[in-house]
């Protein structure tokens, strides 16, 4: 095949069980065949580009989006991803909305299991005066977050440590925490999509209930916040009452903050 048009693109990742396999075949046309927006209103587009085929096999192969593309929009900005990190959600932008809401001015937080740095990179991208401190295990996935930082100008107003946030014992202050943890318990994450396993595991597995992660952080993340600061997690839909327990032995209050679709998204944790 020296050419693909749009409509044998999308057949392709019809037969291949993609949920919107034109919409797909149009992005991949113009985002890696570079074809004008104008010409893939057509099914009779063409692209004799070798990317393009390249792409859409790997997109048959369930290979995410994004990880083709190498780019997600996430809140105000746009990420470079790749397979080191996890890929941005519309979910984990509850998390920074609140973030930008109720950081004051000038506040010092810390990102915990940063990944590709968006939670960090778009709270301070959208806050004044703002720095952070962005933790990861993976320095491959650091890699990542450091060059998201160059290409926003955000690199004077955040560092990056590689460390495991369940063991590192941080003398800092902060104002605020934030974190999106793994938090899939172990038998739903057999159950997912098959995108999700091109993603880092370590970025999902939170053990049989999804919860350890907050339970191991919530003790030691709460002696380090400022006297009116707070924790904020994604969460997944039905851990709330969870993050309500261990809030509790932890002698905090917890507010849980639902997404557009009445899901619980995010827990808020203040000392009582």
């Amino acid at each position: 095949m020296t050419k693909m048009t749009l409509r044998e693109a999308e057949e392709l990742l019809s037969a291949a069980g993609i949920d919107s396999p034109r919409d797909e075949a149009r992005l991949i046309f113009r985002l890696v065949g570079e074809v004008p927006q104008h010409e893939t209103v057509s099914l009779d587009s063409e692209c004799d580009s070798p990317l393009v085929f390249e792409a859409v096999n790997r997109r048959a192969e369930r290979v995410p989006l994004e990880y083709i593309t190498g780019r997600a929009d996430f809140y105000r900005e746009s990420y470079k991803v790749n397979e080191s990190v996890l890929i941005p959600r519309p979910d984990t932008e509850i998390l920074v909305d609140y973030g930008v809401k109720n950081l004051p001015r000038g506040a010092d937080f810390l990102d915990l299991c940063t990944g590709s740095g968006c939670v960090a990179l778009s709270i301070l991208n959208n806050t004044r005066d703002t720095t952070a401190l962005a933790v990861d295990i993976s320095e491959s996935a650091l890699a990542v977050a450091r060059e998201n930082a160059r290409e926003l100008g955000l690199s004077d107003r955040i560092e990056f440590m590689r460390a495991d946030v369940t063991e590192i014992a941080l003398t800092r202050s902060a104002c605020a925490v934030f974190s999106n943890p793994p938090y899939v318990s172990d038998s739903a994450y057999e159950a997912l999509e098959p995108e999700i396993y091109k993603e880092p595991k370590i970025a999902f597995l939170g053990g049989a209930d999804g919860c350890d992660f907050y339970r191991t952080l919530t003790p030691l993340y709460r002696e380090i916040i400022e006297k009116d600061g707070f924790i904020a997690y994604e969460i997944g839909y039905d851990q709330g009452d969870l993050l309500r327990e261990i809030a509790g032995t932890c002698g905090m209050h917890c507010e849980i903050i639902r997404d557009l679709g009445g899901r619980e998204r995010v827990a808020v944790l203040r000392r009582k």
